[in-house]
């Protein structure tokens, strides 16, 4: 079983790292999640990148459980953002 507090690190670095190439005015790396797709992530104001990516292994309700904690969404936004997914 994976544990949802290792994707929420990852997507923190990511995010920092995010902004930080923002700042100095670097090209901000591509990230395995981004490969391909067009991953949203916290910066922005949308889906978690950490739910992204249990939402597309198939691990939705560990997706929409997490989804909540992060935001402090209601079951019903949660499930429709993860099945928009």
């Amino acid at each position: 079983m994976e544990d949802p507090l290792v994707y929420r690190r990852l997507a923190l670095l990511e995010q920092q790292v995010r902004l930080l190439s923002e700042r100095v005015g670097v090209p901000c790396p591509t990230f395995g999640i981004d490969v391909g797709t067009s991953a949203p992530t916290q910066l922005d104001g949308s889906v978690p990148t950490e739910v992204v990516v249990l939402a597309r292994a198939g691990r939705k309700i560990a997706a929409i459980k997490l989804y909540r904690e992060l935001t402090g969404a209601g079951l019903r936004e949660a499930k429709h953002v993860v099945d928009s997914l």
